[in-house]
Parts: C-alpha cells; structure tokens; sequence
C-alpha cells in the first residue's frame, strides 16, 4: 500500500458523557477471555486449510441521527449482524457476536444501547482485534428507514469501502438490503490480500491481475483499488491511467487518502505541478493535525519544485514544532529554492550541527556555503568552504565557489577605489569587468560606457561596449559601437574579426530560424567585417547571407495575399541577388564544394523570380 503514515490512536471514548471512561479498561478485559479462546481455536486449525485466515468482522451499534434514537441504533445493529453472520462464507470470516459486546458493557456497568464517535469506533476495532469493523449510522424519517457507513480495515483506518446509503420503508428491509450490499463489498477483500501478497513478494504483475479482480467483483472498489493503484506505480503505467482510476476511486470515496495521493502522484507525473498541489493540500486536510502527513505533503510539493505553495504550511509547522528536524529539512529546502537566504541559513545552519550526514555531504556544504554568501556573510561563507575543501579535497565545485568567494572578498578593494577615485576610467573598466563575470550586464554596460566617457583611449572599451550590448540583445547598437570603434581603434583587424564572428553566429541563427530578418542582422554585421578589412570569409558569407534573404523574402511574398506587399517584399529579396553571387564567387576557392552548391541553386533560383516578380508586380525584375 502507498507509504502514508497512520494517525496516532486516541483512547477509547463512547460517545455518551454520562458513561466512565474508566469502565472501559474492564470492557477490554472482558473481551481478553473471548479472544483468547478465538485465537486458542485458529492455532488448533490444520495448517493446510483456506487460502486466507478467517476475517473477524465487527458490528456495533449503528450511530443515530436525524430521526433516529440510541435503541433503533442498537436494534438495527443487531438486524445487521445477524443477516451478515448468515451471508458470510464462514470459512472466509465471521462476525464478532453480539452478546459478547453486550456481555462486556453490561459487566462494565455500560448501557447496551450507547453508541460511539468515529475515534471510538476505531478503538472498539482494535479491542476486539477485528480485522474489518462497521462504522455505520440510521436515518429516520416519515418516509422510512436510511443506513449508510463504511467498511473499515483494522489495520489502517484509511482502509475504507464507503457504502451506498440504503433507503427502504422499515428497519428490517433496510438492514436487509444493506447487509447485502456489505456482504457485496467484501467480495474485493480476497482479491485484495492477494493483491498486497504479490505485492510483498515484488511480483506487480500478479498484484495488478488481482487487484482488477477485485475492482471487477465490487466496481465500487476503494480497498482493491488502492492497491491496484500501487501496483500500476511500480510497473511505471502511463500516468494518465493512473490518473483514471484514482479519480474514480474519489468518485466512491471523495476525501479517501490514497485516492488523493495517487491523482496528485499522476498530475506530477504529467507536469501538471498547480494541479498536483491542489491534491497535495487535499490529501494534507484528511489529517491536517499529523505531523508526518504534513511533511509527506511538504516533501512532495518541494520535490515538485512546488516552493512557492509549500511556504506557509512550512511557516506553520515551524511555528508548531521549531524543534523537530525534519521540519527544519523542509524550511531549508524551501528557503533555498526560494532564495529566502537568511532562512535558508539559519536552516541550514540547525542541520550542520545536528545531523551527522549534513557534515558529510559536501553538497550540502557547498548549498549553505553559497546561502551564506548571498546573504552577504561572506566571512562565514570562507570558514565554512576552507573546512569544507580540506574535507573533500576532491570536489571541484567546493573549490570553485571558495576561490570566487575569496576573491570577490579580495576585490572589494575595487569599490573602496571608486569610493576615493569616482572618475579614474581604469578602475571603473575594472569594476564593469566583475560586474560582467557575475552576470550582471546592465550595470557592467552603464560602468563601461562611463569608463569610455572619461577616457576613449582605453583599450576596446569599444568592442566591450559591443559584446554586452550583444550580450543584452541589442544587435543594432553593437554594430554602431563597432562603427565607432573603426574611427578610433587602429587595431582594426581585431574589430573586423569580432564583426565577423558575430556576422557568422547571426547566419548560423539565420539557417535555424528562416526568417529573412535574421539573414538581413547578419549581412549587415559580414559586410561591415568586409569593409573594416576584406576577407574571403566575409566576402563569402556574405554572399551566402544575401542568398538567404533572397530565397527567404522569395518565400515570404509567395504567402501574402496582398500582390503589391507580395512585390515589395519579393523585389527586396531580388536585389540582393547580385550581391550574392559576387560573395559566393569569391569563396569558389577557399569554399569550393558549399560555394559551386550555393551558385547552382542561385542559377535556378534567378529563372524563378524573374516568372514571381512578372506575376506580383506585372514587370521583369529589372523594371522600376
């Protein structure tokens, strides 16, 4: 069955003030006697009998409501017990008889009538050691007689089969009719315990065969159902399927725990995360005051990446139980994710000191190391990397941080000298280089263009400015930086060869995207390489971008509808044809096979728009 923990069991309570609470230690020694003499008589049976040991099954006394009274509570138990004793299979189970649960309250003083809540109901279960119990209640009204209740497990009080409320005009009918349809849920049960067998044996397959078994006997199924469901998880079904059946296991039991879980597991599956939190908190309002329910909800959203959500149920249970770790494990988790950095340090910090494997997880280390340099406790970040480095002397990534940490301390030196020299142009071009290695461009982009400002010597201050304004995707403003760099910088085979990387990477982008924009960004970059300092290279790629937005425009204006845009857009493209050719000429040496197969295509493309531009604009490529 799925890993959900059980709620902590709560003393036995009947559901009457007026009855000791201190009677009922002599009820469970009554109930000792009979038990005993139970189990006395399974140990004598042979051990090659019934492929199940005989379920106990115990009814108690239908709880009143509306209508109804404590007496037509006890009268329709006993109607209930009795037709359910007659249907059973009794090699299969039998039925905790009455008089031993009348017996053992009259010997308690306790009236014979008294009903109980739902805790008491579950607490009887286990002082009679019944492997299912009744959770019933009687409705009664002019029209007649209503029951309804749920079929419980004894050992999981999650276990449950709702059964449909029944209607009938009199007592005796009704508890006919739901004696029957009790007797017809447990038809799943065989199945069922064959299910869980296959399943502790590590054979899914013959779980998942027995478990449909049992949902095919009870459609209605919750208690075959889960396990079916288990068993789908570990042969890795399509979530969808799982999603499927879970949801009609809800359909019978909306608020059934495994239920819940198993269509929160599937969404998550599916990558539907806000839906899958939905039934997280679902799932968490079955039990909201179980601490292990709470974290089985936490661990699943944080798994999920569903931090944001997880907040404030952490919030809660750190404020309920601030000293239990695993809710720490939980707060750092999601303090970290979040980046909620002093959190996530005081978190981290609680588990440094004690959890033995947080002090031997160098992951770990390296996560709180890094909170505590983004929380600007960059002294506790160095302390804690050097111990770490010499701990795990062959982590990289421990290293790594430690010497960014380290020097970013050292380089504090460079704010400092701005704080005494605001306008030295070095320092600022300095201090615009860490701001880039950080990743903080706009703010390295504004340094340098004022570090340019006070000195315009500085050393491809220009092609810096172009490569964060590349960085920062402003390809217009980078080629008018490298414009300027022309004027100025005489090292111009640099400024042509960045123009020409950048030229290449644009093309390169061009034959991913067919758009004929990209093919015109990277043309203009190849050209202005071209021109700064010709090379066979530039010449050629250029040629190979004007192809590009020939045939792209081609292409764009054969889908418009509008003619006269269609021309527009398709004489743009025809211009470029010479240009072209002239660049996919120059490269017949250096480029010789991808430029004689450009050039071919060129010749057959030339044909072809001289026929489209006759057709959109009514003239010959070379008419106005």
């Amino acid at each position: 069955m799925p890993a959900l923990p059980t709620s902590r069991r709560t003393p036995i309570h009947p559901a009457h003030s007026h009855v000791p609470y201190a009677r009922w230690l002599t009820v469970i020694a009554c109930v000792a006697l009979a038990i005993a003499d139970r189990t006395i008589a399974a140990q004598a049976r042979p051990t090659d009998g019934p492929e199940f040991a005989r379920q106990s099954v115990l009814i108690v006394n239908f709880t009143p409501r509306a209508g109804a009274d404590v007496k037509a509570g006890k009268r329709v138990a006993d109607e209930v017990r009795g037709r359910v004793s007659r249907l059973l299979i009794k090699t299969e189970a039998d039925v905790v008889k009455g008089y031993l649960i009348a017996r053992a309250m009259e010997e308690s003083s306790l009236n014979p009538d008294s009903t109980f809540s739902p805790t008491a109901f579950r607490a009887m279960g286990s002082v009679f050691r019944a492997d299912e119990y009744l959770q019933a209640y009687i409705g009664m009204d002019s029209s007649g007689v209503r029951l309804w209740g749920e079929l419980v497990l004894g050992r999981d009080e999650r276990m449950r089969q709702p059964l449909p409320a029944i209607r009938a005009p009199s007592l005796d009918s009704a508890a006919e009719l739901f004696a029957r349809e009790l007797i017809a849920a447990r038809g799943q049960l065989v199945p069922q315990r064959r299910c869980e067998n296959a399943l502790n044996a590590g054979q899914a397959s013959r779980a998942e065969a027995a478990a449909r078994a049992g949902v095919a006997a009870y459609p209605r199924s919750t208690l075959a159902r889960a396990c079916l469901l288990t068993s789908m998880r570990q042969l890795r079904a399509p979530a969808t399927e799982i999603l499927a059946e879970a949801r009609k296991m809800l359909a019978a039991d909306s608020t059934n725990p495994y239920g819940i879980e198993a269509v929160a597991l599937a969404l998550d599956g599916m990558q539907q995360t806000d839906a899958a939190a939905d039934m997280w908190f679902r799932l968490l309002a079955t039990d909201s005051t179980n601490l292990t329910v709470a974290l089985h909800v936490a661990r699943a959203l944080n798994d999920d990446g569903n931090t944001k959500v997880v907040e404030p149920l952490i919030a809660r249970l750190s404020a309920k139980y601030p000293n239990d770790i695993s809710v720490t494990e939980q707060r750092w988790r999601t303090s970290f994710r979040n980046r909620d950095w002093p959190k996530a340090v005081s978190s981290g910090e609680v588990l440094l000191a004690r959890v033995p494997s947080a002090r031997t997880d160098s992951s770990f280390q390296l996560a709180l190391a890094t909170a505590y340099r983004e929380s600007k406790r960059t002294l506790k970040a160095i302390e804690l990397l050097a111990r770490a480095t010499a701990q795990f002397p062959k982590d990289a990534r421990l290293y790594t941080l430690y010497a960014q940490v380290v020097r970013a301390e050292a380089d504090s030196v460079i704010p400092r000298g701005l704080a005494l020299f605001p306008n030295s142009a070095e320092l600022l071009a300095v201090q615009a280089r860490e701001l880039r290695t950080v990743g903080k461009l706009p703010e390295s982009l504004e340094l340098t263009r004022k570090a340019m400002a006070l000195d315009s010597s500085l050393k491809r201050g220009h092609l810096v400015i172009a490569q964060l304004e590349l960085d920062l995707g402003h390809p217009d403003s980078a080629l008018a930086s490298l414009r300027r760099a022309a004027l100025v910088d005489p090292d111009t085979a640099t400024i042509a060869q960045f123009a020409l990387a950048s030229g290449n990477a644009f093309y390169r982008n061009a034959n991913s995207s067919q758009l004929s924009s990209d093919y015109r960004l990277a043309l203009r970059f190849l050209a202005f390489s071209d021109t700064v300092r010709t090379s066979p290279q530039a010449r050629f790629l250029s040629g190979a971008a004007a192809l590009g937005i020939a045939r792209t425009a081609l292409n764009d204006a054969t889908q418009r509808t509008d003619k006269t845009e269609s021309c527009r857009i398709a004489r743009s493209g025809a211009e470029l044809l010479p240009a072209a050719r002239t660049g996919l000429t120059s490269g017949i040496e250096t480029y010789a096979g991808m430029a004689r197969q450009s050039l071919d295509y060129l010749e057959k493309l030339g044909p072809y728009y001289e026929d489209r531009l006759k057709a959109f604009c009514g003239a010959s490529p070379s008419s106005p």
